[in-house]
């Protein structure tokens, strides 16, 4: 009992964010990618040569590891992000606990970051980065207050770095720029705690080092693999295919709530940045100015694509500042304690009780299809997936290869324990360099079967000039699914 009562809080986040993880469905296009690439890597292919992927692939590999272990199935990197979840929740609990709010206002922020994400439970790059970003900025808000004595040493810069660097190996553009405001951070705090210049060179150098650390390692795989030349034309080369975009006005005008959030989010920076810069000699505007330096560093995340998914992600550092702008004796009120522990309990409701019965409402465990086994899915999408995996099945029995020109194509090739690279995930910036017109030309003969929608598709990466290019070429021999069915010959 003593055990249950200490750790409870822990308990708490870990129940919260199972039950989410549990009650997942298969509709999320990001999860069944990402549940691709780790499988495929559990399968022994090699990122970028035999199968296209976008960012680095540390997530990934880790997933993989992971499967490999336990089980391919999805509801692994749904269980393994549930763990990822709570150390968020408990490092967002810590972090408000530091900056002054009480045990109980102090689980509000990770109830809220639940609440955000609470469909998107699973193991992946950006919430990898996010916790990888709360570590940094714990650490360095602890050597801010000179409580981490590891800062003063060479070796716990060393670490730090390292730490910094894992962000790039997830995704190479947020996790440069994450790591890029670590090592300015690092600047900052020596100048803060009045460091010696040949100490702080000391310290930036050590964190240097240990950023290189991980990226010299990741580079040297590539080349012992002879991937590198892949990996610069789909993550580094390619993404200038990379068509969509997502304004933060555009964001603004989605909901009233979005528009309220897109407002309030930069006046609490501004307001964070006027204050600390106004106070910077005191530790309580060097602490507003060491959140928002971490904060900033995420900002690239919302290039191009600002929606809510990435936005979330991105305003959770500024949430701090809202505990740090606020003075401690505040937080100790009781009626703000009652008021936080109404709200505790209204949220951890919420995730427990309703998003299950909204997933019971309309979804069922799928048990009929390999890898989904134990997801949550739709009665109509699972009859859509057996009745194409089927008819790919019959055709690929009578020597036809069949292409799925869709986004969710390998929901429909998972079971089948198929993957072709690029056509599983048509979409303009998964393509490298070379053009949809150009791939679709390479596998235009013989005997092949194209499935495309039968509608004109939504997804603003589809392209569609190639595909209706395509459709000119082909004859149309029947349907099946949502899908048109065209021969090459």
């Amino acid at each position: 009992m003593r055990y249950i009562k200490k750790h409870a809080v822990f308990i708490l986040f870990f129940a919260e964010s199972l039950v989410l993880a549990f009650f997942q469905t298969l509709d999320n296009t990001d999860r069944l990618w990402n549940y691709v690439f780790a499988e495929n890597i559990a399968s022994g292919l090699l990122p970028y040569r035999d199968f296209n992927l976008l960012q680095t692939p540390l997530s990934c590999s880790i997933n993989a590891i992971f499967l490999s272990l336990f089980g391919h199935h999805m509801l692994v990197i749904n269980i393994l992000g549930a763990v990822l979840f709570t150390c968020i929740c408990m490092l967002l609990y810590q972090l408000c606990r530091t900056l002054g709010a009480s045990k109980v206002t102090s689980m509000i922020l990770p109830q809220v970051f639940l609440m955000l994400f609470c469909y998107n439970v699973f193991f992946e790059y950006s919430c990898l980065i996010l916790f990888l970003q709360l570590v940094l900025l714990r650490e360095d808000l602890a050597a801010l207050r000179e409580e981490n004595r590891a800062f003063t040493r060479p070796a716990g810069q060393f670490f730090l770095g390292v730490t910094a660097g894992l962000t790039i190996l997830c995704k190479q553009t947020y996790g440069l720029f994450v790591a890029g405001a670590s090592w300015l951070c690092c600047l900052y705090v020596s100048r803060c705690l009045k460091k010696e210049k040949k100490e702080t060179c000391v310290y930036l150098t050590a964190r240097a080092a240990g950023i290189l650390c991980p990226c010299l390692i990741f580079l040297t795989y590539l080349f012992l693999t002879g991937t590198f030349a892949d990996f610069w034309d789909m993550a580094v080369a390619g993404t200038s295919t990379f068509s969509s975009k997502y304004s933060y006005i555009t964001l603004a005008r989605e909901k009233e709530g979005y528009l309220i959030a897109c407002i309030g989010a930069p006046l609490l920076i501004v307001i964070s940045l006027i204050i600390g810069l106004y106070k910077r000699k005191t530790l309580y505007g060097q602490t507003l100015l060491l959140i928002c330096f971490y904060g900033l560093g995420g900002l690239i995340n919302m290039y191009p694509m600002a929606n809510a998914y990435h936005f979330s992600v991105t305003v959770i550092p500024f949430l701090l500042l809202i505990p740090a702008l606020l003075p401690s004796a505040l937080w100790k009120k009781k009626l703000l304690s009652l008021v936080g522990g109404a709200a505790v309990a209204a949220l951890g409701c919420y995730l427990v009780f309703c998003i299950p019965y909204d997933t019971l409402d309309d979804h069922h465990l799928c048990t009929t299809l390999d890898q989904f086994e134990g997801i949550f899915i739709g009665a109509s999408m699972e009859e859509d997936i057996l009745t194409v995996t089927t008819y790919v099945r019959e055709q690929e029995a009578d020597g036809m290869t069949v292409y799925i020109l869709d986004n969710r194509a390998t929901s429909y090739f998972l079971p089948l324990h198929e993957y072709h690279k690029y056509y599983d995930m048509f979409l303009l910036g998964n393509l490298g360099t070379t053009s949809p017109g150009e791939l679709l030309e390479e596998v235009c003969e013989g005997d092949v079967l194209f499935l495309i929608p039968n509608s004109e598709r939504s997804e603003w990466q589809y392209p569609r000039e190639a595909v209706n290019a395509l459709k000119k070429e082909l004859n149309l021999v029947g349907s099946v699914g949502d899908f048109e069915v065209y021969a090459a010959s």
